[in-house]
């Protein structure tokens, strides 16, 4: 069936950007710089390596504050009110911190460090961060699990400073330790995920991994990541790694859908999806994987049905209007199908996706002038594209066109 595997190409840019807090814009960040320093006096349990983390711990607090009273403002001009700590803990996977200086002497661990960032960027970033309900539950958990790791350091410290050492105590430390250390790769893998950078995310996730193996929170953003790398099997092991640890939550198998609807397993895609919405009813992924499952097996009307429900939850989530257009093309509807595709792009004016989407779907129709200028803005974001169209058969129509050569050579 032609269409079905058009449908089988078309599913897979939809889907491997899928769950990014936020995607760089075209445009050239105007950035401004926040630097901090602080020094961490090592208690007796101290190695270097305990005291660099939670000395990072505290710089990286103290600049995500400081950014984050930048911001409260920058938010409200917006109408998205967020308040300052909610800010603060949702840039942690937004923006890097980057070491200026650093220096060890046995006793005292000295960091100095900044972070650059467009404000009008990252508060951009911060409004898709605030309908990403995914990111937002792990965010939660995480820092929850941060600050109580920084409770028990300190109490642990009192009570080693009083004598009371056993290697029991010793071992809650290191153990605590790690928590930060564990946050701070996930921080970074959920950074590069939002710069579509997403083999160095897998190795910051795997290093998140290693640290804590029972964590099912790095097993679904090792999944998270492999999906975008287009690697839909290793991504499933992983989710179902997570499925292993944390039964119950549903983001496994939302993650997991994409993996099977990115393999045109859409009977599999549709089971995880009916299985993410059975464990929470407010997942609108739940309903755009069902969706697309029903897009892939041609019941248009159906995944209409979905995705309809999926904007009555979400309405600015941009992924809903991208594949709800696939499904108005499948029943002929080309004005509506259109009209979704802008609206994915009025949401998501800076998806590298989005635009490969349009361009491909204008290829496709005999849209020629629409189809380039479409791909020009994807290539310009993200420069894979470049390659991509000239293997993909969705474009093959404009294969011997001067200017799409031009666009891609």
């Amino acid at each position: 069936m032609v269409f079905g595997r058009i449908m089988h190409r078309c599913v897979l840019f939809l889907l491997l950007s899928a769950f990014c807090i936020g995607m760089p814009q075209a445009a050239v960040a105007e950035n401004k710089v926040w630097v901090k320093e602080y020094t961490y006096q090592a208690s007796e349990i101290d190695s270097k390596v305990t005291s660099r983390a939670i000395a990072l711990e505290q710089v990286k607090r103290l600049l995500l504050e400081e950014l984050g009273s930048y911001l409260v403002a920058e938010t409200e001009a917006r109408n998205f009110q967020l308040a300052k700590d909610k800010i603060t803990v949702m840039t942690a996977g937004i923006v890097q911190t980057e070491i200026i200086a650093e220096k060890w002497d046995g006793q005292t661990y000295y960091l100095k460090a900044k972070i650059a960032a467009d404000p009008g960027e990252v508060v951009r970033l911060l409004a898709g961060a605030k309908e990403n309900n995914q990111k937002n539950r792990e965010l939660d958990e995480t820092n929850r699990k941060v600050e109580e790791a920084l409770k028990k350091i300190k109490q642990l410290q009192d009570e080693l400073a009083s004598g009371q050492r056993s290697e029991s105590r010793q071992t809650e430390y290191f153990k605590a330790v790690n928590e930060l250390t564990w946050k701070e790769w996930i921080d970074k893998g959920v950074s590069f995920m939002s710069a579509e950078k997403y083999e160095d995310a897998l190795n910051a996730f795997n290093k998140a991994s290693e640290i804590d193996p029972k964590n099912v929170w790095a097993y679904i953003n090792k999944g998270w990541a492999q999906n975008g790398l287009g690697n839909f099997y290793p991504a499933l092991k992983e989710l179902d790694r997570a499925a292993e640890i944390d039964p119950l939550n549903p983001w496994i198998y939302v993650n997991r859908a994409t993996s099977y609807n990115s393999l045109a397993n859409y009977g599999q895609a549709l089971h995880d999806a009916d299985k993410a919405v059975s464990l929470d009813a407010t997942i609108t992924w739940g309903y755009i994987h069902r969706g697309w499952a029903y897009v892939g097996l041609g019941n248009f009307t159906q995944a209409i049905r979905e995705l309809n429900r999926a904007a009555q939850l979400e309405p600015t989530n941009p992924y809903i209007y991208t594949t709800r257009a696939w499904a108005h093309n499948g029943l002929n509807n080309k004005r509506q199908a259109l009209e979704d595709f802008d609206k994915s792009l009025t949401l998501a004016p800076g998806n590298s996706g989005m635009h490969w989407g349009l361009a491909m779907y204008c290829a496709l129709t005999g849209e020629r002038d629409r189809s380039l200028s479409e791909l020009a803005k994807a290539i310009r974001i993200n420069d894979s594209y470049r390659q991509k169209a000239k293997i993909d058969k969705n474009f093959q129509s404009l294969w011997n066109d001067s200017a799409f050569r031009k666009l891609v050579d």
